[in-house]
């Protein structure tokens, strides 16, 4: 797949309620540094309106981490082969930005390095069911090392080859509850990576989607037949998983403290508020065996660690009162509102 069009906006063939973000995520298990960002646009019959957010977290804990969120109006919008709200872009070669609130400020100009082939992180049988929805979800850099840096109000933090990645959705309508989760910074293999998602779907049904990339082959454990044998338990401020295929099996956790984590509000038109915990300091495991054919016995390969190195999010209506910190919101600055074309350039 090739990136550029993946980043390409989708939000434009929507005649009503819409949703659409590009974000970045890194964490260096060096530094003890992580970041979040995402280009956000949503759409109602009647008005459309951008949000730009920039989260960083700090391993330290010494009051540098904190998340910022600007709101833009829809003339800020501009579109092409990525996105730009206002003086801010995103495109398949780097992404750059500054968000201002309450106070404080954070900037960023990174560039995104070599990293695994673009996917479509929908599995196959799913995806008649994400078109009905008006939905979609890709990865233009599923893994990635990202260069470039942070200014927090007048400080300035460089990311030198930090493991990351660079997601893209969008939909008509929100899921009403999911877990995601992230990591390509295992201390044993910095060439593995993994990405997982549990949704909650119509009935209360879950759907577990995780691919792991390992020495080499890529895992799609959500693909049929797989997906069956895949098991994931969600349970804030950690998950449990595992999952196998013809020729691998892993089983894993991620987690987090709450301590750790920023928590963000999605608001959708006729329904209630969404409340998502994120962090980019998360810390991970994942044991993986493998088989020479169906049938055979399972023997042990690899156990991968990352410490504080994975991103991790849970979303769901009900807020989660042990994290503490929310962005701070304010309208764009007229000089961030600036530098972009119209919705309809």
């Amino acid at each position: 797949m090739e990136r550029e069009p993946l980043n390409a906006p989708r939000w434009p063939q929507s005649r009503g309620g819409f949703h659409e973000a590009w974000f970045v995520c890194a964490s260096d298990p060096k530094s003890g540094h992580g970041l979040w960002l995402r280009y956000a646009v949503d759409s109602t019959r009647h008005h459309t309106e951008a949000a730009l957010w920039a989260a960083w977290f700090d391993r330290k804990g010494d009051g540098r981490t904190l998340a910022l969120r600007n709101t833009l109006e829809a003339a800020a919008i501009g579109r092409g082969a990525g996105i730009e709200l206002g003086s801010a872009s995103l495109g398949a070669s780097g992404c750059n930005g500054e968000v201002e609130a309450g106070g404080h400020a954070l900037r960023w100009r990174l560039s995104f390095g070599r990293g695994v082939e673009a996917e479509d992180a929908i599995p196959g049988w799913l995806r008649p069911v994400a078109r009905l929805r008006g939905s979609g979800y890709v990865l233009p850099y599923p893994a990635m090392r990202v260069t470039g840096a942070a200014e927090i109000d007048g400080q300035i933090l460089e990311l030198n080859e930090a493991p990351g990645m660079q997601g893209h959705l969008w939909g008509r309508s929100r899921w009403s509850a999911w877990a995601w989760a992230r990591c390509a910074a295992f201390a044993e293999d910095p060439d593995a990576s993994i990405d997982l998602l549990d949704v909650l779907g119509p009935g209360g049904m879950r759907l577990p989607i995780i691919t792991f990339r390992f020495r080499g082959a890529v895992h799609r454990f959500g693909e049929l037949p797989w997906m069956p044998l895949t098991t994931s338990y969600p349970a804030p401020p950690s998950w449990h998983f595992t999952a196998q295929d013809a020729s691998l099996a892993i089983d894993g956790a991620v987690r987090s403290a709450p301590e750790q984590m920023v928590q963000v509000e999605y608001a959708e038109a006729g329904r209630s508020v969404l409340w998502c915990s994120h962090t980019a300091l998360a810390s991970m495991e994942v044991r993986v065996r493998s088989r020479a054919f169906p049938g055979a016995a399972w023997r042990s390969e690899a156990t991968l660690t990352a410490w504080s190195a994975a991103s991790l999010e849970f979303c769901g209506q009900n807020r989660d009162e042990r994290v503490f910190r929310m962005p701070l919101s304010a309208p764009a600055p007229p000089r961030i509102q600036q530098g972009a074309g119209s919705v309809a350039s």
